[in-house]
């Protein structure tokens, strides 16, 4: 296998249209099977295989238009094409019977130069984290380190290896750096910076810079901003909240309600994805945790098992339960169940001088460890019984000592300068905590009252509409409905309240009681619970007075309720 047929055949040669190519190109490259033992004569009729292979080809640099070829024709022909190859390649044919491809019969060989790439851009590709953790933070969910690729293409768009790229940086806040101020590029053109968080919340970007074919000119691109920021939460901004604050859940189980934590940290910044938030309730069930996603996750918390107030009833037995309590009616608040949220955070601190660190001298919080306080509305409650002897409230115990620790005097946090760590400060974290109370109200179930009011004080109003006992229809007045459900409570959410009336105008509060646990001010005296909605109602006569009529429909519209007012004449 060679060049030429006959005399003119040249033994192991190839026969290459273009020696030199330019970066990027192609060239045709062609050998020719001959009979030696007759004068080397052009094969015709016998089948022979032809692998090709080149220096270049093996890594990656350069590749043919076909892996082999089988021929009859005494000929074998390939396109090669250079991907990234610059310099001397080197292309080898192989020849083998296709009956048995374990022995080499011929081998060709012929070198081509391939002209070094023109350097056409350079660009960013991507980043493996678009925030990185402060420095003096270990963070289980932010690392300290960030990668960003970038890639450098001739003007075929074809990769550059070899290709020497430096790095540099936007802001070098707190400390900000580079592993490297320089690297070169792989087989794929690609080049890596690596980014080292410093001590300050901040926001960096790479500047990524090769030079042209020249040598001389810069072509220089940027990256994608990086954060450097905490990760992790701060108390004022951590929140749950509840979907729905008053279900129709007191009596019937399996009823859901949507819990979710807002969690940032203290720059207000979300907290790195990945963060676990712990959930526990004072009755029914609720998921264990769930892990944020931009700032914020969600759990289910659904009616079940005891509820709180229940205790009250001999049927349950005496649990020793920590209950809010309905001041107004005597009794334990049925149904005021708390869900308390925590995770792993810093309490907070007001930074004066801006230098994103606690300094000794600053404003800072300090907080207990986080409780589940069961009877959370009343005010004079003790935060957590250790009387052997009596209830205990659940509370998250951060250190693990089998106590609930109070506030201590130095800040719990990770963001301190060296003199503030030399003080006491920033020793440990703390749980981040929120509190959501919602009242499980009996489904389908509504109590009333009417009250004419002065001030805060409440009267219970006959419901006649004479208001001057003068036997004459005339009067004008107002007078309020107050709902709740059987227990006392607010009424189930989706609750409705309409007014009419017949010869007379009415207008009124009406509409939903509201997304509320329905507690009411101490102030309020006379009604008969210290929870519920208020709506007032006012009328006068319009043509001749008959009656006021008020309709309350329950929340899952299986129970209606109609009043029906008169003068009394």
């Amino acid at each position: 296998m060679g060049t030429g047929t006959g005399d003119t055949f040249q033994e192991g040669q190839l026969e290459i249209a273009t020696t030199d190519l330019s970066a990027g190109g192609s060239t045709q490259i062609l050998a020719t099977i001959v009979d030696a033992d007759n004068g080397n004569a052009q094969i015709v009729s016998e089948e022979y295989l032809v692998t090709f292979s080149s220096v270049c080809e093996s890594s990656g640099l350069a590749t043919f238009s076909r892996d082999e070829v089988s021929t009859t024709g005494g000929t074998a022909t390939v396109t090669y094409t250079a991907t990234g190859c610059s310099g001397t390649d080197t292309i080898t044919f192989n020849l083998y019977d296709p009956d048995d491809t374990s022995t080499v019969l011929s081998i060709a060989t012929g070198t081509l130069e391939v002209a070094p790439a023109e350097i056409g851009a350079i660009s960013y590709v991507s980043a493996d984290s678009s925030a990185i953790s402060i420095s003096t933070i270990s963070n289980p969910v932010l690392p300290q380190l960030a990668s960003l690729v970038f890639r450098v293409v001739d003007r075929s768009n074809n990769p550059v290896a070899n290709k020497s790229v430096s790095f540099s940086l936007t802001n070098t806040k707190g400390g900000l750096s580079l592993a490297l101020d320089e690297s070169v590029t792989n087989e794929d053109g690609e080049v890596t910076a690596v980014v080292k968080s410093g001590s300050a919340h901040t926001v960096t970007s790479v500047i990524a810079t090769t030079l042209a074919t020249d040598g001389v000119t810069p072509i220089t691109t940027s990256s994608q901003p990086v954060s450097v920021t905490t990760g992790i939460a701060d108390q004022d901004s951590f929140e749950i909240v509840a979907s729905v604050l008053n279900p129709g859940a007191y009596n019937v189980s399996g009823v859901a309600v949507n819990v979710t934590a807002f969690v940032g940290d203290q720059f207000q910044n979300p907290v790195a994805d990945g963060t676990i938030v712990n959930f526990t309730a004072e009755s029914g069930l609720i998921d264990s945790f769930c892990t944020t996603a931009g700032g914020s996750c969600s759990v289910i918390w659904t009616s079940s098992g005891y509820r709180p107030g229940q205790e009250d009833d001999p049927d349950y037995d005496a649990l020793d339960r920590v209950n809010d309590q309905n001041v107004v009616a005597g009794t334990s608040a049925f149904g005021i169940t708390t869900i308390l949220g925590y995770t792993e955070g810093e309490a907070g601190f007001t930074d004066s001088n801006n230098n994103g660190q606690y300094d000794v001298g600053e404003v800072f919080e300090s907080f207990p460890e986080a409780i589940r306080d069961d009877d959370i509305l009343n005010d004079d409650a003790i935060d957590l019984d250790t009387n052997s002897n009596g209830p205990v409230e659940f509370f998250a115990d951060y250190n693990s000592n089998d106590q609930r620790d109070a506030a201590p005097s130095v800040y719990q946090g990770t963001l301190c300068s060296d003199a503030a760590k030399d003080a006491g400060h920033c020793a440990q974290l703390m749980d981040v905590r929120d509190t959501a109370v919602i009242s499980q109200s009996a489904a389908n179930s509504i109590a009333y009252e009417l009250y004419t009011r002065s001030g805060d004080n409440f009267t219970v109003f006959d419901g006649d509409l004479d208001l001057n006992d003068n036997n004459i229809a005339d009067d004008s007045g107002s007078f309020y409905l107050f709902i709740t459900d059987e227990n006392g409570a607010i009424a189930e959410s989706g609750t409705t309240v309409a007014s009419g009336g017949d010869g007379y105008d009415v207008s009124s509060d009406t509409g939903e009681v509201g997304n509320s646990i329905g507690e009411l001010p101490a102030s309020y005296t006379g009604l008969y619970s210290s929870f519920g909605s208020l709506y007032q109602v006012s009328f006068a006569p319009d043509g001749t007075p008959k009656s006021v009529s008020l309709t309350i429909e329950s929340g899952s519209g299986e129970y209606t309720l109609t009043i029906t007012l008169v003068p009394s004449v």
